[in-house]
């Protein structure tokens, strides 16, 4: 019944996981591909193109588990972590239940054979009472004992969401808010995922639904002719291979992060740390480094993770003359999805406990194992061998993001350099393949020695401006030693040619001096 209500109202990218038996659960793939789906699920998917602009597999829900769940109950004898990185399970469940009786081990059992997926959505539409709305979410999540986790965001403006659960607690919240009349046109897409991919749920009211300088209240976000015209993958493939020749602008408005874990050949790594930093004032200063010396004629192809950042920024950048602004339907995860790899380098980063998927993965719909490919060399040694997921720097204090090598890693000890080894405070353990951290008092003792330090009561503001002091100071420092070493190089070139001239010019003298000698004579 489930199956059959959801098929009208999936965005038309979404993807629902196959049952997967205990042994193959890391080989679980797509239950139909576009090859082999059946003529319902072609009627489906023709169903969603027409609404939504683009083609999916078939949608199915899993079958046969309660079946496969009685035959394996009576198998488990331990605990078993549900944390992706297997590194701690409290980090993102809590303690593991001691499975001390039948009851436990059914449980656990059952928590071990569900399907869990990740949904990113977002709809901007005037809200008149958002704050009333949140709280009929929650009273929604409440009521059925949703199972759900993520961050999901209401403002007067509309929502933003990427959450993720069970197939069924996911699905069914999701398709309860599309059967709103105020959110009826929403699209979302359905990502597979190994477990909880995050720590809580959080719905809330937000006024602005991502963060940008000076808000969102003045901007029209919510009308659709303000905006960027939106342009499906295939298009934008095609685009793309003409960009360089048409001096089209690829404008990345992702974080620099981001950019570094993939990216579209041609587009420039954004100047800004954070998106919350891109430019929104007056005159040149206030447009972002790529469109500082462009006409407002020049084709600008704009694009972000899932599509929020660009439709809202575009909205800035129309407003200040920019005629011909085009952005990713659906955002590069749609374009992997739908299109695959090319024009593309590295990985996409992801804001849950994935931190990244490969262009295979997307493209397959499947969960591959270890690390991926990233699209900039190690930032530690500069060895072409990087990968990501990105891994937090150790030292509690840093929490600085980087990509590096597996050797880096491994040396390092999950820290960003040897100074933070020795770092005065706690060093967490590292997470090398992606996950959330837990809160800082989950891995010491609150009242520890360490704790009660000035540091200890930092806000998340003051800490990060003070990586990014230590970041600059970073950089400063490798530019310094950079050009130390070109004025060394210099000057050793310079007193090379001073010694390979020098016999010439011995030789020149004497030549002279010889000469004279038989004149006089």
């Amino acid at each position: 019944m489930i199956a059959n209500s959801l098929r009208g109202g999936l965005h038309a990218s979404c993807l629902v996981l196959a049952p997967a038996k205990p042994s193959t659960r890391s080989n679980r793939t797509l239950l139909h591909s576009p090859a082999v789906a059946t003529q319902a699920s072609l009627n489906s998917n023709s169903q969603a193109q027409s609404q939504f602009g683009f083609s999916t597999p078939a949608l199915s829900l899993p079958l046969g588990k309660k079946r496969s769940l009685r035959r394996s109950q009576n198998k488990v004898s331990q605990p078993v972590c549900l944390a992706p990185c297997c590194a701690s399970a409290a980090d993102i469940q809590g303690p593991v239940q001691t499975l001390g009786n039948q009851e436990g081990a059914e449980q656990q059992q059952q928590q071990q054979q569900q399907e869990y997926v990740v949904v990113n959505t977002y709809h901007l539409v005037d809200v008149p009472e958002p704050q009333a709305v949140v709280e009929e979410h929650r009273k929604y999540v409440q009521a059925n004992k949703l199972d759900i986790t993520g961050r999901i965001y209401i403002s007067a403006q509309g929502l933003n969401a990427q959450f993720g659960g069970t197939v069924e607690h996911a699905l069914q919240y999701v398709t309860w808010l599309k059967d709103q009349q105020l959110w009826q046109d929403l699209r979302f897409s359905v990502w597979p995922a190994e477990g909880p991919m995050f720590p809580k749920l959080r719905l809330k009211y937000k006024p602005n639904l991502i963060s940008l300088a000076g808000g969102l209240a003045d901007l029209p976000i919510t009308d659709p002719e303000a905006r960027a015209t939106p342009v499906p993958p295939k298009k934008w493939k095609e685009m793309a291979a003409e960009a360089e020749a048409k001096r089209v602008v690829m404008l990345d408005v992702r974080n620099d992060y981001e950019w570094d874990a993939g990216h579209f050949r041609g587009a420039a790594r954004p100047a800004e740390e954070e998106f919350n930093d891109t430019p929104v004032g007056d005159g040149v200063e206030g447009l972002p480094a790529p469109l500082r010396t462009a006409d407002p004629e020049t084709p600008v192809m704009m694009m972000c993770t899932g599509g929020i950042r660009c439709d809202i920024y575009s909205t800035l950048l129309k407003a200040k003359g920019f005629k011909n602004l085009y952005t990713l339907e659906g955002g590069i995860q749609n374009y992997l999805r739908q299109e695959g790899s090319e024009f593309w380098d590295g990985s996409l980063f992801v804001f849950d406990g994935r931190m990244a998927i490969s262009p295979e993965e997307a493209r397959n719909g499947t969960i591959a194992k270890g690390p991926r490919p990233a699209a900039v060399p190690c930032q530690i040694c500069g060895s072409p061998d990087s990968e990501v997921p990105h891994v937090n720097c150790a030292n509690i204090d840093c929490n600085e993001l980087f990509i590096a090598c597996a050797k880096c890693k491994r040396e390092l000890n999950g820290c960003c350099c040897q100074e933070c080894m020795q770092a005065p405070r706690l060093l967490r353990p590292a997470k090398f393949g992606g996950g959330n951290y837990g809160t800082w008092n989950s891995y010491t003792n609150s009242t520890s020695e360490s704790f009660l330090s000035p540091k200890a009561r930092e806000g998340r503001v003051a800490r990060r401006a003070r990586r990014r002091q230590n970041l600059k100071l970073r950089q400063q420092r490798i530019v310094q030693e950079r050009a130390a070493r070109k004025t060394m190089m210099k000057e050793a070139m310079a007193k090379l040619m001073n010694a390979q001239e020098l016999p010439a010019d011995t030789g020149r003298e004497r030549a002279q001096g010889e000469s004279k000698e038989s004149v006089s004579a």
